[in-house]
């Protein structure tokens, strides 16, 4: 995000940056934290964005604790602008839903490609995975980029939106709140991890958690850490299988 507003040159441009800023720190990250798995990953990244925080809050070229502002608005297309004012707002709604049904295009896309039945082994069984000749490091490294890839665009556009950007953008309650809101839904489950983030988000924003709106999503992570570690969906009842009848067999009479 501060990529896209530090390099004053063409937005385009800018924005390039920033994804290719994004997608070199996940791969230097990457490497050596892809050694942990599901929640424990998550954390890690908590914590490298926690330093983050504290290294842009002590540099005055980030401007520090007031961040950066007046950043110009983004023309995506012509007659296509993603800004902050009141004019905007509709035309920025269906650039979010735009941007959100190409996301989930390439994401579904990649779930039924090689890669996705690859990273479904992985899910299920590392050593499996391994044994089958499936090369873990690379397709979890290769996943965390593209992570980071969307994370940037959102970076970007949010950035554009608000018309600039401050510390707070990585702060630790921010990051407990995406970590919750994907925990809750789902490490594994696209659509529910969206689901909950829409539904999570619309009430955070309706006033719905009141003063507690972090104390919410914090005690929400740890509880779903605790009790459903794979999502709430494993909460649900699901229909048991039942073995087809077989007819037992008669003795045949000497």
């Amino acid at each position: 995000m501060y990529g896209a507003d530090l390099l004053v040159v063409w937005p385009w441009a800018a924005a390039i940056f920033a994804v290719l800023i994004a997608a070199l720190i996940a791969v230097l990250i990457g490497i050596p934290v892809l050694k942990l798995k599901g929640h424990y990953l998550a954390m890690a990244t908590l914590g490298f964005g926690i330093i983050i925080y504290r290294l842009v809050l002590a540099t005055p070229w980030f401007g520090e604790a007031d961040g950066i502002s007046g950043v110009p608005p983004f023309e995506l297309l012509p007659g296509l602008v993603v800004r902050g004012d009141i004019s905007g707002r509709v035309q920025n709604y269906y650039i979010a839903w735009g941007m959100l049904i190409f996301g989930l295009f390439l994401l579904l896309n990649l779930i039924h490609s090689r890669i996705g039945r690859a990273l479904r082994a992985i899910h299920g069984s590392e050593d499996a995975a391994d044994a089958m000749g499936v090369n873990i490091s690379r397709f979890k490294l290769q996943t965390f980029v593209l992570s980071a890839v969307f994370a940037a665009i959102a970076g970007i556009l949010l950035t554009h939106f608000n018309g600039g950007i401050g510390p707070s953008e990585a702060g630790v309650m921010k990051s407990v709140r995406y970590v919750a809101i994907v925990a809750v839904g789902g490490m594994a489950h696209l659509w529910g991890a969206l689901i909950m983030g829409v539904l999570l988000n619309f009430l955070s924003l309706r006033g719905v958690f009141g003063s507690y709106d972090d104390a919410v999503f914090g005690l929400i992570l740890i509880l779903i850490m605790l009790f459903a570690p794979n999502g709430i969906l494993t909460l649900l009842p699901r229909k048991k299988e039942q073995a087809p009848m077989q007819a037992a067999p008669k003795d045949e009479e000497a």
